[in-house]
């Protein structure tokens, strides 16, 4: 049962938790600080965040992989895609839906006809399939894989400073090392990580800092039985 996609779940999340945070209503910096106390003042803002919403791209070889999440704790709603194919995935309180359409049952290897009646409703994972997804991308991990990331360590370890500069309207210090980039705002009186760019083009921004509001879990008419696929 799609088992191609949710591999594909589980490689754009390890790659792209190296990344960096969007945030809104930010104060402006008046000076620049060093790369040490701005990854300090990151770790713990993140550490300790409650929600946030992600989108980003990377590349992987040939492939283009793609989220675009919102997380509130251990739970998520959103899309994750390659190459141009995407699906929706819910995960709330333990239990991990995929919204059904003509793609993905495609890919499941479903006839095309089945869409007609199930297009539109969700299918629920089983627990070994849905870890894939859920054992990877988290708040907690997301920080982890942050900060212990390449361009975190070259941050903090090279004595440089994040300087204050605008980028689209938002005030923000930057970061810039090689093809490297990151920017942070101070957001509510906290500082976060505002846009990663890394090697290769890769883009990765979040945004809607702890107001993340998740739908509710698919009413049971709503949910299709997986061997019926």
């Amino acid at each position: 049962m799609a088992s191609w996609f949710l591999h594909r779940a589980a490689v754009a999340a390890a790659v792209l938790t190296v990344g960096a945070l969007a945030g809104c209503g930010s104060s402006a910096p008046s000076s620049s600080e060093s790369a040490g106390q701005v990854m300090s003042a990151l770790h713990a803002s993140v550490k300790t965040a409650t929600s946030v919403h992600m989108t980003g791209a990377v590349t992987q070889g040939a492939e283009k992989l793609s989220l675009d999440i919102s997380f509130e704790g251990a739970n998520l709603y959103g899309t994750i895609g390659e190459n141009g194919e995407s699906f929706v995935v819910l995960a709330l309180n333990g239990k991990t839906y995929i919204k059904l359409d003509a793609a993905f049952l495609k890919l499941s290897g479903a006839p095309a006809s089945t869409c007609t009646a199930i297009c539109g409703k969700y299918v629920q994972l089983p627990a070994s399939d849905a870890s894939q997804i859920t054992g990877q991308f988290t708040l907690p991990n997301m920080a982890n894989a942050m900060f212990s990331s390449s361009v975190a360590a070259k941050a903090k370890k090279s004595g440089d400073k994040f300087t204050p500069a605008t980028v689209d309207g938002q005030q923000v210090l930057q970061f810039r090392q090689g093809n490297n980039a990151l920017d942070v705002a101070n957001i509510g009186g906290t500082m976060y990580p505002v846009l990663f760019i890394g090697p290769d083009g890769d883009r990765i921004t979040f945004s809607n800092w702890n107001s993340v509001t998740l739908p509710g879990a698919p009413p049971a008419s709503e949910v299709v039985n997986l061997s019926k696929l």
